[in-house]
């Protein structure tokens, strides 16, 4: 080998470097394994490596660990001092690729990186079989920093298909480490963009199987690497460029509340909109027990604590699924048992309380009175019933809400003594002058005059609803800034089609448009009924006027 390396210049024969590494190939693929070891020890190590490397390529998956294994036995022995292992020139200090002693090693990472993935797979089958894990972590290693995530994740498969689990896992855990130390495309270092060619080779390889939800379960399993799992679950989900829907669903529905809670805190810095995402999920489940448990820590993170109105509120809600209609008062309240089992901080179960008597979707009006019973303090209650009267009214002007919810609501505020009356003026307050500046100009009188009409029959006591049906009717015709005319005259049109009190009804007009400030506009709602034949309601309002 020198002599090809060096040539003879006396006799012509020039350097032939090439033909030297020619020579080491055909002398690797035709021996023996035994032959092979045997050389390496004459050979200088950068020879012996690449005649071992060589020889392991060439030959099947089977013979190639064979010759790894024995081969690391032997390096074994070498780096103890045993006598009679042979002597060869050792590479230079600088070049630390490859290290004396190790040439099992050599044969490991040219496996690693040059053959196919599910050769390399049952190479590391063939050394778990033969207890190398040493050499089974050395090719991890070298496949995890030297090939693409493609190839990681075709790896992932092999190693499973093979019966390597537990070196699957340990893979993965390779790739997404060198993943988050090795940078990101963009500025924002959170999201590194190969976590996202890692999901998406997982996603498209293998599109049924949850492989990166059931590789998360493995690792929180395992206490020391619960911490850096859930770090990786944060980035996982904010560094995909699609929203990595079922990774989500599984973390918001399916860990443990306590890893729930801790995944949320990163995303609620790095991505709020996808920790949003997971908050719906989990505010779906099923078991109170966990749900308390979510709740009470989302108190406790303060990264999060911000958004703890906005859980209750999905939790009242069924998060994502807000179609089987929000949880009843009864859930409410054995959700607020167990966190009370559980000593969670009492604001838990207040704010808890009042994002439930908030939620007015798909609840009667006596339900919605029924959860303000449960807020105990008076500026808690009053800011309660003025949310619940601005979504009643935004409900009813786009017609997303009954009237009969909105008549129910205020008839059952009767019983509830000063509190109750306090709840239901405020509600035909806002209905008759809705606060919301996304309203103005929308067509109000029809929905006015049809909530009056269902309240001026409602209830028990008949009184309390029809007190309530002409305060809401004068508050409404008296608000010159928002009636219109043409709203007048539908209030008048359905309060003729109505068995109020006649006598009672046309005075209306006088306290009310009567009175309006502005000539101009009250002289147009007077042409507007006088032609559609209201003369009753016309003649209160001049009379008013003169």
């Amino acid at each position: 080998m020198q002599a090809l390396r060096k040539g003879n210049e006396s006799v012509g024969e020039p350097p032939r470097p090439a033909v030297a590494i020619r020579v080491l190939y055909a002398f690797a693929i035709q021996r023996s394994t035994d032959q092979l070891i045997e050389a390496a020890a004459k050979f200088h190590f950068y020879d012996a490596v690449n005649v071992l490397a060589t020889a392991a390529l060439w030959r099947s998956i089977g013979d190639a660990a064979d010759l790894a294994c024995r081969q690391s036995e032997i390096d074994g022995a070498a780096s103890l001092g045993v006598a009679g292992q042979g002597e060869r020139q050792q590479p230079e200090p600088e070049i630390a690729e490859y290290r004396p002693s190790a040439l099992s090693k050599g044969i490991v990472h040219d496996v690693a990186r040059q053959r196919t993935a599910l050769d390399v797979a049952r190479f590391v089958r063939e050394l778990r079989g033969r207890g190398k894990q040493d050499l089974v972590d050395a090719t991890l290693n070298t496949f995890s920093e030297k090939r693409t995530l493609l190839d990681t994740a075709l790896l992932y498969l092999g190693l499973r298909d093979e019966g390597c689990a537990e070196a699957a896992v340990d893979l993965l855990g390779r790739a997404v480490q060198r993943i988050n130390t090795s940078g990101a495309r963009q500025s924002d270092t959170t999201t590194p963009a190969g976590l996202n060619d890692l999901v998406t080779a997982l996603r498209m390889l293998s599109p049924v199987e949850p492989v990166l939800e059931n590789w998360i379960d493995t690792r929180l399993g395992d206490t020391d690497l619960v911490g850096p799992t859930r770090d990786t679950v944060a980035k996982l989900i904010s560094g995909s460029e699609h929203s990595p829907d079922s990774l989500i669903e599984h973390v918001g529905r399916r860990l443990q509340y306590h890893n729930v809670a801790a995944v949320c805190r990163e995303l609620a810095e790095s991505d709020p909109e996808r920790c949003e995402a997971v908050q719906n999920q989990a505010a779906a489940r099923e078991e109170l027990h966990e749900l308390a448990e979510i709740i009470s820590r989302w108190q406790k993170f303060e990264t999060v604590a911000r958004t703890r109105v906005d859980l209750y509120a999905k939790v009242v809600a069924r998060g994502v699924a807000c179609a089987a209609g929000p949880r009843s008062p009864a859930e409410i309240d054995t959700l607020v048992k167990e966190l009370k089992n559980i000593d969670a901080d009492p604001e838990c179960w207040r704010l808890l309380w009042i994002a439930a008597a908030e939620h007015i979707d798909g609840r009667a009006g006596g339900e919605l009175v029924r959860l303000q019973t449960k807020i105990e303090r008076s500026r808690d209650l009053y800011r309660v019933a003025r949310t619940v009267a601005r979504r009643l009214t935004v409900g009813l002007l786009s017609r997303s809400v009954d009237p009969g919810v909105f008549a129910d609501y205020v008839t059952a505020q009767q019983v509830q003594g000063n509190r109750g009356r306090i709840a239901a003026d405020v509600a035909c307050k806002e209905l008759s002058d809705p606060s919301d500046p996304e309203l103005a100009g929308v067509p109000m009188g029809g929905v006015v005059a049809e909530t009056a009409v269902r309240l001026y029959g409602n209830g028990t006591d008949r009184a309390w609803g029809r007190e309530k049906a002409w305060d809401l009717l004068e508050r409404c015709l008296e608000n010159e800034q928002r009636i219109t005319p043409a709203d007048v005259v539908a209030i008048t049109e359905q309060l003729r089609a109505s068995g109020m009190d006649g006598r009672r009804r046309r005075s209306l007009y006088r306290g009310t448009v009567g009175r309006w400030a502005d000539a101009v506009r009250r002289q147009e709602a007077v042409s507007l009924l006088r032609s559609r034949g209201f003369e009753e309601e016309v003649e209160q309002v001049v009379e008013s006027v003169h």
